[in-house]
């Protein structure tokens, strides 16, 4: 999750007044057979508002609900797609390093309720997964599918030929310097497999991953967590549903007023305008600061102009380096 501001440079012009997301789950017409069909303009549901844990769909009911097509825009997230962690891999490095420490940074149910609820384990394609997550934690499946247009294009995991990734299509966000911490931090995730080092150089390597930008990092100055890392690589490279489901836990729980360092253990939030400092703590680590309410703000255009049912956007060009060849092999 991002816990640290990241100034991408994006430039916004035409800022129109924001508008709260949260609104009443509810199901919405919609293809229930295969076919080659996008999903409608609107959506499937929209977000279930502030006290809604307990009404929460199971996994196994939102497997159910999703709506099933051949649709496909990003072919090259098939691998991702299909691939599940295990389940208790999962809960044992998210539970090695525990949110509600220390004591007033979250509220205890982080842990026990939202982070051990993450599991990642969904197959299907890139749209079948966001419905599924965006369900799943009571969501709007238009405001999941604009946050990964906004990270991603909706790439997942693509890859120069060398293997090295494709920044802003599924990786992302490298340290500004290399430092002790950065160290124990690139060491640590190149034995998932990897070392972006060889990429980046001596000590960088990217803090994000995933067709959502979930954070791996974990800045020491935050509190102590084993390797400097969340717990959350590599499930959150090599796995669309499991980025997809922490993002939505990560939203709930805010949206539930469980994560205290944004706003305040004792200073709570209006529910009706939490959503929308959410999303904006999602890019920012912080709570309607600049950067956090331009993100709001391009996310918002984003779910307006709903650009993943335009077909030049759903046939990209490559991303193409003189150093490493072009992207496409994810």
């Amino acid at each position: 999750m991002r816990l640290q501001s990241r100034l991408h440079r994006r430039v916004l012009r035409g800022l129109v007044a924001l508008t709260t997301l949260a609104g009443v789950y509810v199901a919405l017409p919609g293809l229930h057979s295969p076919g080659d069909n996008p999903p409608p303009a609107e959506g499937y549901w929209q977000t279930m508002p502030t006290g809604s844990w307990a009404q929460l769909p199971s996994e196994a009911e939102c497997k159910d609900r999703v709506h099933r097509s051949k649709w496909e825009p990003r072919p090259g997230n098939r691998t991702p797609n299909e691939t599940m962690p295990a389940v208790e891999a999962v809960r044992t490095s998210l539970a090695a390093r525990p949110r509600a420490t220390p004591a007033e940074a979250y509220d205890a149910r982080w842990d026990s309720l939202l982070l051990a609820r993450v599991t990642g384990h969904h197959t299907g394609t890139t749209d079948e997964n966001i419905q599924w997550a965006a369900c799943k934690w009571g969501l709007a499946d238009n405001l999941v599918r604009a946050v990964a247009l906004t990270e991603s294009t909706w790439y997942q995991k693509d890859l120069y030929p060398s293997g090295a990734c494709v920044e802003k299509r599924g990786c992302g966000d490298l340290f500004p310097g290399p430092t002790a911490a950065s160290r124990v931090y690139c060491n640590e995730i190149k034995l998932a497999g990897y070392d972006y080092q060889r990429d980046y150089g001596q000590d960088l390597c990217p803090k994000t991953f995933s067709i959502i930008g979930v954070m791996s990092w974990h800045d020491p100055a935050w509190g102590r967590m084993s390797g400097n890392q969340n717990g959350t690589f590599p499930f959150n490279r090599d796995s669309t549903a499991f980025a997809l489901d922490y993002y939505g836990a990560y939203i709930r729980g805010c949206l539930e007023g469980w994560a205290w360092w944004l706003t305040g253990k004792d200073n709570p939030v209006d529910p009706a305008k939490r959503l929308d400092g959410c999303i904006g703590a999602w890019f920012a680590g912080a709570w309607r600061t600049k950067p956090a309410d331009d993100y709001i703000a391009l996310v918002q255009k984003t779910m307006r102009e709903r650009p993943w049912l335009n077909r030049t956007w759903a046939s990209p060009s490559a991303v193409c380096s003189w150093l490493r060849g072009c992207g496409g092999n994810g």
